[in-house]
């Protein structure tokens, strides 16, 4: 095993301690079951109408999840940076192709488990069952406030609320791709910039 891969699985390792103990052959087990995947900028993990074979862990970079529509519009739903979890959990579990693209934003690294794994990781680790169960229901407390927060508040109000959980994503991720994360057009996403602006210099 190389260090970077020792830096990823110590990373993958880290988040799992934050939420359960674990002992040295845990820890063994979990870099064995987990192998790291690299992808360079603009590289897919999966696209959409493919099958999501890996659920993948954040180490570096950024991705964005996104869907094609019938007019070959894209439609950003969120991005994922690093300590992030990516992958479509219909298509890992119910074994049916993903509605969804993951895409890399820049050079990026994960380390990525598929479905027989995560069963034996299961089986060997049981409190591990519990910290996914716990992530799953986050995660679809973030979706659901998104989809809230896209039915009922205007695109400042949308744009302030990612600022404030993604406080560094302009950094990281284009406009345009923010601007269809919001649902508006790159021009109007600049205007709105504009004016927030010039509402806190004044």
């Amino acid at each position: 095993m190389t260090a970077n891969n020792d830096v990823a699985h110590d990373k993958l390792i880290a988040y799992f301690e934050k939420r359960t103990p674990l002992t040295e052959s845990d820890k063994q087990l979990i870099r064995k079951l987990y192998t790291i995947k690299k992808l360079k900028k603009k590289e897919f993990l999966f696209r959409q109408g493919e099958y999501c074979k890996y659920e993948g862990f954040v180490t570096a970079g950024a991705f964005r999840l996104f869907y094609t529509d019938d007019k070959g519009l894209e439609h950003v739903l969120y991005f994922a940076f690093e300590n992030w979890w990516v992958g479509d959990m219909a298509s890992f579990y119910e074994h049916e192709p993903s509605a969804l693209n993951v895409q890399a934003l820049q050079e990026s690294e994960l380390l990525v488990i598929d479905e027989q794994h995560k069963e034996q990781l299961y089986a060997q680790i049981p409190a591990l069952e519990k910290v996914f169960r716990v992530i799953t229901q986050k995660h679809l407390t973030v979706l659901q406030k998104r989809f809230l927060v896209t039915v009922s508040a205007n695109a400042e109000a949308r744009f302030n609320e990612l600022i404030q959980r993604c406080p560094t994503i302009e950094q990281l991720v284009p406009q345009h791709q923010i601007a269809s994360y919001l649902g508006i057009l790159p021009e109007s996403l600049s205007r709105m910039k504009k004016q927030i602006a010039k509402r806190e210099m004044g």
